[in-house]
């Protein structure tokens, strides 16, 4: 046998990380609508060009990855089966996300989860394992389709790749959001995508009801899939409070905090929440998260000195804010986006054992437990009557068992009932 230049030994995985990075900017690219519009028009030779050269560049670097296919395919044999979790974002992100927790779900549930990423952030190629079950995945689309039988999991934006998996597959169509938030993709091609889903998708899911209500007037067997929460990591006792400098000047100003995490964007309702602290001094607000779309430094709420705002901070340690929290808040504009939405805060809101107050979000006014409020007036007023309820042993058990009913096991669950009566169905059916 050859023996191989030390050289060159390291440069070849060198070169095999710059070709699958500059490969998945290209990958990123290429879903953007602003690119498509103006640098690569949709069916034009230059989208075909770049896209095969990006091919080209996945197949460079194929043998980096590929061996572990084999094992994965080998692991779904001993499994309930395969979840494909489509492109859609990122795994190492600032916001762990509906994707993210149904992936970890089904992987604790007994499937093996795969989760496609294109982000560079995730610095992988082939397939890595990054929990029992659950692998993370960059690479050529045609190592996913050699995984037999899979369940699909898509979204709006990324239904149409479902199209090219050889049968038998089980499709899940997510609806996660109304389509005017998915600003970064082609208009034309999330309403092409969204109309063939709810045709020919196997599990149509919406997670609101103002969705789901939508739904069901294409597809009468359209379900209801609300976000929820890990209840076991947000409900524990011993969970340690965060080491952070700004929280703990919060603390020793020895005012009550009414706390938020989540992103922040044009959909907060900053004039009320500032509104709500110049009514209440004698309160700290508290916001946790990243500044989505710049909207905050435009607010009257960075010159209030009983509001911080301390950015976003890993989801692992967001247990531990919660508990510095005597109320949460869910403070959001009502338009046709956020009466579409599913807080999945609300449900870990819940499972800490804190009271919630909001705005009329329909996701969150249908559970009794919520305090809804709309002027700052009402807020203000409401901040005490929550902070005493949840002190009350009692109310933060109900608060607790609202959110167990909502964890994502659970709906790992309803979609297997979902797909086993369909199943049964067929069955029938054929017979």
């Amino acid at each position: 046998m050859r023996a191989v230049p030390r050289t060159r030994r390291r440069l070849t995985p060198m070169l095999a990380q710059a070709t699958r990075k500059a490969a998945s900017a290209l990958a990123r690219l290429t879903h953007s609508a602003a690119w498509r519009a103006r640098v690569m028009p949709p069916g034009s030779r230059r989208q075909r060009v770049v896209r095969a050269g990006l091919r080209r560049l996945l197949d460079m670097s194929r043998r980096r990855g590929s061996h572990r296919l084999v094992e994965v395919v080998a692991r779904v044999a001993r499994s309930k089966g395969a979840v494909i979790f489509l492109p859609s974002i990122g795994w190492n992100v600032k916001l762990f996300q509906r994707p993210h927790h149904l992936a970890q779900a089904f992987a604790r549930s007994g499937y093996v989860a795969i989760f496609a990423s294109t982000s560079t952030g995730d610095d992988i190629y082939g397939f890595e394992e990054i929990e029992p079950n659950l692998f993370l995945f960059c690479g050529p689309a045609s190592w996913l389709r050699q995984i037999p039988n899979p369940m699909l999991w898509t979204l709006p934006y990324n239904f149409h790749e479902a199209l090219d998996h050889p049968r038998p597959v089980t499709v899940v169509y997510d609806w996660i959001d109304d389509l005017a938030v998915f600003t970064d993709h082609d208009g034309r091609l999330l309403h092409r995508n969204h109309e063939r889903a709810l045709l020919e998708a196997d599990v149509v899911a919406s997670v609101a009801r103002t969705l789901h209500t939508q739904a069901l007037a294409r597809r009468t067997d359209a379900v209801y899939v609300p976000n929820a929460a890990e209840d076991d990591r947000f409900a524990a006792d011993d969970t340690p409070a965060p080491d952070d400098p700004i929280v703990l000047q919060l603390r020793r100003a020895g005012r009550p905090i009414a706390g938020y995490y989540g992103a922040l964007a044009h959909w907060f309702d900053y004039e009320l929440l500032a509104d709500t602290a110049r009514h209440r001094p004698d309160w700290s607000f508290l916001l946790i998260g990243p500044d989505y779309d710049g909207s905050l430094h435009r607010t009257p709420l960075r010159g209030l000195s009983n509001v911080a705002w301390i950015g976003p901070r890993p989801y692992l340690t967001l247990p531990g804010y919660l508990r510095l929290f005597d109320v949460a808040i869910i403070p959001f504009r009502l338009n046709p986006i956020t009466m579409a939405t599913s807080p999945l805060k609300l449900y870990e809101y819940l499972a800490g054992g804190r009271p919630v107050i909001t705005t009329a979000l329909p996701e969150c006014a249908a559970h009794s437990e919520v305090d809804v409020v709309a002027t700052a007036e009402e807020f203000a007023a409401a901040l005490d009557v929550a902070r005493s309820k949840g002190r009350d042993p009692e109310v933060r058990v109900r608060l607790r068992a609202v959110a167990a009913a909502n964890s994502w096991t659970a709906r790992v669950r309803q979609i297997e009932g979902v797909i086993a009566s369909r199943s049964a169905r067929s069955k029938a059916a054929a017979s």
